[in-house]
């Protein structure tokens, strides 16, 4: 489930004699559920995976969110003639936070932001 992105949610109470409002016995204390850093390293390992086979034509940047211009771009020149999807790939592996990376619609997704929002690779 994790790699799907789904969170659990707190489960409730069921049934014709129980309180829906009261939360179930045995349900996941919060320490031991999913959180967003947790969530973020399958998706670091899908987009370098697809940097890597497809990168030459945008699909980690679809992945990632991007507008379809990007991947038009990409596959006219060979992902800037395999250096932008070099690039792309140590951004991905070695930044801290990918959120500056989803739904960037700039071809050179590490030119646009502030300084305080994008850490360097």
């Amino acid at each position: 489930m994790a790699l799907l992105g789904i969170r659990p949610v707190r489960a409730l109470a069921g049934g014709p004699y129980q309180d829906r409002a009261q939360p179930l016995v045995g349900a996941i204390p919060s320490e031991y559920r999913w959180s967003s850093s947790a969530t973020q390293e399958p998706k670091r390992l899908v987009a370098a995976t697809l940097a890597v086979t497809l990168g030459a034509f945008g699909a980690h940047r679809l992945y990632l969110g991007t507008d379809a211009k990007v991947p038009v771009v990409y596959g006219l020149t060979f992902g800037g003639f395999g250096v932008l999807v070099l690039i792309d790939l140590a951004h991905i592996l070695f930044t801290k936070d990918l959120q500056a990376y989803q739904a960037n619609n700039q071809v050179f997704m590490w030119a646009t932001g502030s300084p305080q929002r994008l850490t360097p690779p």
